[in-house]
């Protein structure tokens, strides 16, 4: 365990809570996409085959193969690496990365510019997976929401929950997102810590899954409790982070002010 010493406002949390209500749409059903443990993805089992975008590859092609065996195309990018740890037919790999608007790096592009520069600026129902370690909050800043439509599915790693640099850039990335697209899926990824704020842990690493809003109907209640079954921890040595009954509200007022201040977070 470790001590941190900061205060956000309870207003954060709140709102994180809102944002991140998961809804059921409906002939639901999920999947996992990827290898087991660190690496996979819970995602709607809705794949017609075409155009997929993968960002941060490392070594790890799991969700790229799986997907490509749906019949997609996988265009794959990810900077840091000089090559893929294995070729598929249906790959698409360059040495490039998302930009976050504030890195110079000529090999860092916007989205639009990729897309662009693939030929599939009239494309829709695309999928879009993304794990780029923070740079998810810069890409979100600028991206279009006429570009985020052009995906039916879209899957994230996001970064640094409790205690960001800037809390406002983190609740209007996911404001934005939420315009487009509702969240059908979220998971605790157990490298990361949590923090106990009311009822609720919070996650400073989330893996979320969103589905295109106007592409699905979407049950009214839904008291889902996580993790799923489909689910599995990402570090197989350490216990899941319960994220409980997700969708109940905790009522977070300025008492926990004073708890957030060099709070224990637990690992």
């Amino acid at each position: 365990m470790r001590r941190y010493d900061f205060v956000i406002s309870p207003d954060y949390y709140n709102e994180l809570q809102e944002l991140l209500q998961v809804r059921k749409a409906e002939d639901f059903r999920l999947v996992r996409i990827g290898r087991d443990y660190d690496g996979g993805y819970v995602m709607f089992d809705d794949f017609g085959g075409g155009i997929a975008y993968s960002f941060g590859i490392c070594d790890d092609v799991s969700w790229d193969k799986d997907i490509a065996s749906r019949g997609y195309d996988v265009y794959m990018y990810d900077h840091t690496i000089d090559g893929l740890p294995e070729d598929n037919p249906r790959f698409h790999w360059s040495k490039l990365g998302i930009s976050d608007g504030m890195t110079q790096d000529d090999r860092l592009k916007s989205l639009e510019e990729l897309i662009a520069l693939n030929g599939h600026e009239g494309k829709r129902d695309m999928i879009l997976k993304m794990d780029v370690e923070g740079a998810e909050w810069g890409f979100l800043d600028g991206v279009k929401s006429e570009t985020l439509a052009q995906f039916g599915q879209i899957t994230f790693e996001i970064h640094d929950m409790i205690n960001p640099a800037n809390p406002e850039r983190v609740l209007n990335a996911l404001r934005k997102i939420n315009i487009t697209h509702q969240l059908i899926h979220i998971h605790a990824n157990n490298n990361g810590t949590y923090l106990s704020v009311g009822s609720k842990n919070f996650s400073s690493l989330l893996e979320v899954s969103y589905v295109l809003r106007d592409k699905y109907k979407f049950a009214g209640e839904y008291d889902v409790n996580l993790p799923l079954g489909l689910d599995m921890p990402n570090a197989k040595s350490i216990p899941e982070i319960e994220l409980g009954h997700w969708n109940r509200k905790a009522e977070i007022d300025e008492r926990f002010s004073l708890m957030l201040r060099q709070y224990t977070l637990v690992k």
